[in-house]
């Protein structure tokens, strides 16, 4: 229940967060003395108050006090409520509106919250960490293709395409390519600079499709473990209630 009282105070944060960038909300909420702006203020400060009290009394009730204050989560909290009181007490300058842009981008953090207590969200960061050699790999080969077709694209593609001037941007084309994107801002025009992109279209399909299918493996191995282990852990709980039963009804009498 208390799950489920956190789940609805988070989206209504995000929400929040997505409703006043919305243009015409936008310039209602320019005037501090607006209802709207009134609306989505105090909303914010009900999920704010209720983010730092679940924090503090995190904090405190924690046995582990060193645990807690290293833990990724427990600062990825923090800063999810840290630009509201930055914000209150701080007036938009122009000095201080970049800080001020960042400080509310780092609201969207509120969304980390979910992941503590969905087990399937937390069994994908577990996937993810599992397969840290795998995702590497796969990086390491991107970026390796990148780098290799972007410059032959810029060489095929030099002095014939007003679009292509650099390596780096003939590498963001392999880039959009190589994600199966393809964007359309920037494309080959001569015939060695298609056959290039023919053959990144094609090699893309592999380097992606070989470390994913490890993934993949490595995702259903887990969840079936931990569905076998959830399964063990209720087959004991209703083993130790029939045996609680039984001691309750007392010896069998045999006739």
């Amino acid at each position: 229940k208390q799950w489920y009282q956190r789940r609805v105070v988070i989206t209504a944060g995000v929400t929040c967060l997505i409703v006043e960038t919305l243009p015409e909300i936008k310039l209602m909420v320019s005037d501090n003395s607006s209802r709207e702006y009134k609306i989505l203020f105090t909303l914010d400060t009900i999920c704010v108050g209720f983010f730092t009290f679940d924090l503090i009394a995190r904090g405190v009730t924690a046995p582990d006090k060193k645990g807690f204050l290293t833990s990724l989560m427990s600062w990825l909290d923090f800063l999810a409520i840290l630009p509201y009181f930055v914000l209150l007490f701080t007036k938009e300058s122009n000095n201080t509106i970049e800080i001020l842009r960042v400080l509310r981008l780092a609201r969207v953090l509120r969304v980390f919250k979910l992941v503590r207590r969905s087990k399937k969200l937390l069994l994908i960061a577990h996937v993810m960490k599992k397969s840290t050699s795998e995702l590497s790999l796969l990086v390491m080969v991107w970026l390796m293709a990148v780098v290799v077709f972007g410059s032959f694209l810029y060489y095929a593609e030099n002095g014939k395409n007003e679009n292509i001037t650099s390596i780096l941007g003939a590498c963001w084309w392999a880039v959009a390519t190589m994600s199966t994107v393809g964007y359309g801002d920037v494309y080959p025009k001569t015939t060695w600079g298609k056959v290039i992109g023919t053959v990144v279209v094609f090699l893309s399909m592999i380097f992606l499709a070989l470390p994913l299918t490890i993934i993949v493996s490595t995702f259903s191995k887990t969840y079936r473990a931990r569905k076998c282990l959830t399964a063990d852990d209720n087959t004991d709980e209703d083993d130790d209630d029939e045996e609680e039963k039984d001691d309750a009804n007392g010896p069998v009498s045999v006739t």
